[in-house]
């Protein structure tokens, strides 16, 4: 085995578009869905975008926490905040119209259309399903099936279980102490992938796959890649997600690749202009979104290599007539099939918003499948890459 100079050699683009600020044509319009100086809320948190190109998101009004949907017109609940929610801990957006989300002060995950809202998993219905009394869910996922995937904690005994459930019917798909479970994503073929530590890996830790809730099988790991951030799956069975490496050079390097089968693409590393990168979300398209910070100091959201032709927007951007200096996307309901995405912004007057931007016709072809030339790569893993973990499946 051998590692090759220069980790950028097989770099490919996605999505090509252009800096709010700079002279190129702009790929990306953006529409205001809530913003604190134009409404009641005083705070937003969770977001998620449906194929519909309607967006879910947590919102404070008067001291109370609720859901609620919008696609730049009216703003109408998803779960009324004079119901009384506490601590969301995230939400996911089907295009049924139906919003999953995890309220662990009582903690259980729910389902709600504005009209009806359903308790799908608590303590204890968990316990006559996975074994354990959960103190804790993690974020969920929800496909157009109306299918969740959802991560059950017990922090005091330390067990866990990655469940899916669909129409009542759930099944255990990992479970401590086979598995230490990180990040997963749950596509529309009922297959849900997630990052683990777990003896049932060759190396120790691998990206696992399970389909309808089967027994989970760690993907082909050509490149020895450790540590991975993510990962995010589209229905064809491409896996995004960001892994730290050692290159040639004794260097530490942050990359996002893609990745079906034993086929790898390499999409952008830190080694140039980006300091940092952050969780790519794919869609059935093979488009890419990621947050990343750039060695200028700048953070924003960007989909190739190219932190000039593949930016969307980013901090000192002018969005709506303020200056933007905080982003927020979340990897797994940030993006959708038809290349909308969502984020949360922040403003130099003290404002927070919830957007969506939409690609404009014409754009450039997304992110090519994976191509099995980089197979020619071969790097080390640092165990610094271990620092980068969150115990949080969908942090």
């Amino acid at each position: 085995m051998f590692a090759i100079k220069g980790i950028q050699l097989l770099i490919t683009t996605g999505l090509s578009v252009a800096a709010l600020s700079s002279g190129n044509a702009q790929a990306f319009t953006f529409t205001e869905i809530a913003n604190t100086n134009t409404s009641d809320f005083t705070d937003f948190q969770a977001t998620a975008i449906n194929d519909l190109g309607e967006v879910a998101f947590t919102a404070e009004a008067a001291g109370q926490l609720g859901i609620f949907q919008g696609d730049g017109g009216a703003i109408t609940p998803l779960f009324p905040s004079s119901l009384g929610l506490n601590t969301v801990e995230g939400i996911d957006f089907n295009s049924a119209g139906v919003v999953a989300f995890t309220e662990n002060s009582t903690p259980g995950v729910f389902t709600s259309d504005g009209t009806v809202s359903t308790l799908i998993i608590n303590p204890d219905t968990a316990l006559g399903q996975i074994g354990f009394l959960p103190d804790a869910f993690s974020a969920p996922d929800i496909n157009e099936s109306g299918a969740i995937a959802v991560v059950a904690n017990n922090f005091g005994s330390g067990e866990q279980a990655l469940y899916l459930t669909e129409a009542g019917v759930g099944s255990t798909i990992a479970e401590a102490p086979e598995f230490d479970i990180f990040r997963f994503s749950l596509n529309n073929n009922n297959e849900v992938t997630f990052f683990a530590i777990s003896g049932a890996a060759p190396d120790g830790d691998a990206i696992f796959l399970s389909e309808d809730g089967g027994a989970p099988t760690p993907l082909p790991d050509p490149l020895g890649f450790g540590t991975i951030e993510g990962p995010t799956l589209n229905d064809g069975g491409t896996v995004a997600y960001d892994t730290l490496f050692v290159n040639d050079e004794g260097a530490a390097v942050q990359g996002i690749f893609i990745q079906n089968g034993e086929e790898v693409t390499l999409i952008a590393d830190n080694t140039g202009d980006f300091n940092s990168l952050d969780r790519p979300a794919i869609n059935n398209a093979g488009e890419l979104v990621f947050l990343a910070q750039l060695e200028t100091g700048e953070s924003g959201l960007f989909s190739g290599s190219d932190p000039v032709g593949d930016r969307i927007i980013a901090t000192g951007d002018d969005l709506f007539g303020a200056t933007v200096t905080g982003l927020d996307f979340t990897q797994q309901t940030g993006l959708n099939n038809s290349g909308q995405l969502t984020f949360n912004a922040s403003f130099a007057d003290g404002s927070i918003g919830v957007y969506r931007a939409d690609p404009e016709e014409g754009n450039p072809q997304p992110v090519p499948e994976p191509t099995a030339v980089l197979t020619t790569l071969v790097v080390g893993i640092v165990g610094l890459a271990s620092q980068q973990r969150s115990r949080n499946p969908r942090a």
